[in-house]
Order: C-alpha cells, then structure tokens, then sequence
C-alpha cells in the first residue's frame, strides 16, 4: 500500500510504503546448536537483513516525482521471505540528503532496518503556485475612526474575516528562512501558502496582535526602530509568539533623495545605510528580512540589504513570489482597507 499526499504542479510528497514480497521462502536455516541461538539471542542479531530493490543512492530534482523501489527480507542463505517491510514516512520537498528507513521484525520478534540515501537537487521550474506577501499597513476600530483614513488603513473587523479564513483553511506560514529557500529552488511550499506583512511598525496594529493569537495566525511587523527611544520598548512586541519584527530600517523612512519617491536609502553611503540597518536588526531582534522605505531601492541597495546579512527585501511592486524570484527585490500584494473577503481570496489565490 502507498500513502501519498501531493499538492499542485510541483508535487508535495509524504510516502509510505509497505513492501510485501511476492514469493515465499524457498529453504529455511533451522540449524543451529542452542548455544548459538542463545548467543544470537543475547547479542541482538538476526539471521535476516532487508534487500533494498534498486539502488541504494538516487538522485531526483526538488518537485520530480520519486517511485520508490521497496525492499525484500532475505535469511542468511539469501532466500527472499515474505516477511513484510514498511518504509516509515519521508518528505522530498527540500533540496538535500534524506534517509529513507526501511523496517521489519523477524520470526523472533528481533527489528531489522536498512537505508537508501535520496539526494534532492534544486530547482526553480517545478511549476510553482507563486507565494502571496501580503501588505498591510495600519489597523483601526470604526468606532474611533482615524481624521487621516485612507485606503492603507483597515477596519479591525474585517482583519478578522481573513485571519479567520486563513486559519480556518489550513493556510501555511512560512519562515522568512523557508521563504529565501523557496526561491532559491530549495524547498517547496504547500500551494496555501502566504505571508503577512505590516509596514511601520506595531504601534500601528495594536489591535491586530490579539486576532494573530486568537487565530494561530503569524505576521511580520517591519519596524522603523528610529521611532523608539530605547530598544527595551519593543520587548513586549518582541516576545509574542505570532509576531515577528524586521527591519523598515532605523532612520531611513525619510525623504531627501532623488530616487522614485524620495526616499533616503539610495541617496546614502554605503557606510551609512550599513550602519542604519545594523542598528534596527539590534532593535528588531531579527535580521531575515526588509521593506524598503517607500518601495525606493537601487542595485547598490540591494547589494548593502545581502551585504548587511538580510535574507530577503520585498518592495511595493505588486505580484506574487516564484522560485528564482531576486530574494531583494520581492513583490508583495497589496492589502487595501476597502476590500470585501471575496476580493481578499481572489488576491491571494
């Protein structure tokens, strides 16, 4: 019997097999003095080994499918029995070395194993579903309705409609570390996958820290640091289970440059901006990923985001992620405040 569960194009395997062999044994050892039982007895050893089929290395690219060979149990004189052999539950969705264990218990109860090594190689053209990040910026209650709303703003209530349906549809949330593997080739992502993502800073979405908690719901709050006086004021934020602070850079969400909207960062020496983002990865805790100041950055940009040990940096530009995406320069999709539950599932599938 074979378990597979896949998802999408690419093809998320879990396997398992029970391998049962076809012909019975055609001699049996029942020789043997009883000292030489008792000694086997006591030194754990079995007169039976496991046979893989195939070969015991295979090479397969990330998102292939992979048919297993199965295995054989054979006594000590190379007879096959029909003794069963089960193949426990392996994952091929990250490049890599993988074991997959083969196991089975003889006719005296004694376990015996065996292993096939299965090397998994990167590749970014296995058909993927693209990732969604999402952007959000500030959350409000429509009982005290902000004098500046617009369209960045959205209403507690219907942030809750889409944390609801996320969680109630078994959406994955992947690390910012799962996220740079993905598109590198590296690792695929079940096809309901997504990332939130708020801009600014947690003051901002106070009232949407509950509603991660409540629905098991992870988000990155992207932090201009330059805003608190002292890094201790981000602890409370910095120890929530479902919330996870990144760099919005320390003091360059500003204007003074002459670059796309103005922004600062291009406008900066290299020694500057490398100094500014070492600074909010102290305040942040974390230094995996970050937003660019008004979606403003330049090759140099990118080239001090990698040099500054970052793992990915998303812009404004709107799309999904795709394997062999530029890990500094990923697109999100816009979160907009009037948006009904139906357009939020059309954005993100």
């Amino acid at each position: 019997m074979v378990l597979i569960l896949a998802a999408g194009m690419a093809g998320i395997f879990l396997w398992k097999r029970s391998h049962t062999a076809g012909s019975p044994p055609t001699s049996e050892n029942k020789g043997g003095s009883k000292d030489t039982k008792k000694k086997d007895a006591q030194s754990g050893t079995s007169d039976y080994t496991i046979e893989l089929q195939g070969d015991s290395e295979v090479t397969v690219r990330l998102g292939d499918p992979y048919e297993d060979a199965g295995a054989v149990v054979k006594d000590r004189q190379g007879n096959r029995t029909d003794i069963s052999v089960s193949l426990e539950e392996y994952d091929l969705n990250t490049a890599g070395e993988h074991q997959l264990v083969y196991k089975a218990t003889d006719p005296k109860g004694k376990e015996i194993s065996a292993q096939r090594t299965v090397t998994v190689t990167p590749n970014k053209e296995y058909g993927a579903k693209g990732l969604p990040i999402c952007m959000y910026h500030y959350v409000y209650d429509a009982n005290s309705v902000p004098e500046n709303l617009n369209s960045n703003y959205i209403e507690v209530g219907t942030l809750e409609e889409e944390l609801k349906y996320l969680h109630e549809n078994d959406y994955y949330f992947p690390t910012w570390k799962e996220v740079r593997e993905y598109l590198d080739g590296e690792r695929i992502l079940p096809d309901k996958s997504i990332v939130l993502s708020f801009d600014d800073g947690p003051l901002y979405i106070e009232l949407a820290i509950p509603l991660f908690e409540k629905y098991q719901t992870p988000a990155t709050s992207f932090v201009i640091t330059s805003y608190y006086n002292d890094k201790s004021m981000l602890d409370p934020y910095r120890n929530n289970q479902y919330l996870t602070l990144e760099s919005h850079t320390d003091n360059m969400h500003r204007g003074g440059g002459t670059y796309g909207h103005g922004g600062i960062f291009p406008a900066l020496s290299k020694e500057e901006a490398l100094a500014d983002l070492k600074k909010s990865i102290e305040y942040c805790g974390n230094g995996d990923a970050l937003a660019y100041p008004f979606g403003d950055y330049t090759a140099e940009c990118e080239q001090t985001v990698e040099e500054a040990g970052f793992l990915c940096a998303v812009t404004t530009e709107p799309g999904k992620c795709y394997p062999g995406d530029d890990p500094y320069a990923l697109t999100r999709v816009r979160m907009l405040g009037s948006q009904s539950l139906d357009q939020f599932i059309s954005e993100i599938n």
